[in-house]
């Protein structure tokens, strides 16, 4: 099964512009650099997905484990500062 950007736009109201950036625009560099600096994946897991893959995409599983990760520590961080707030009281 494929979703398609198309796909998300509509399920998820997210207006998708631009052009696409196709698959031999990209180096192994350049696939690890967009993977860093927009889908906040570490160096080593951008590096790891593009060498595993032998191409320059992300796994769903890999998406979604970082960004529970980065979830989950905005939430333990919002958790500190309420209870930081508590004690001020």
């Amino acid at each position: 099964m494929t979703i398609t950007l198309g796909d998300v736009a509509c399920l998820l109201g997210i207006p998708i512009v631009g052009r696409l950036i196709e698959e031999d625009d990209l180096d192994h560099d350049h696939g690890v650099e967009l993977m860093v600096n927009h889908l906040l994946l570490l160096v080593e897991e951008a590096v790891e997905q593009v060498s595993n893959n032998s191409s320059v995409f992300v796994t769903y599983t890999a998406l979604k484990e970082r960004y529970d990760h980065l979830l989950n520590r905005c939430n333990y961080l919002l958790g500190r500062i309420y209870q930081m707030r508590g004690r001020r009281s």
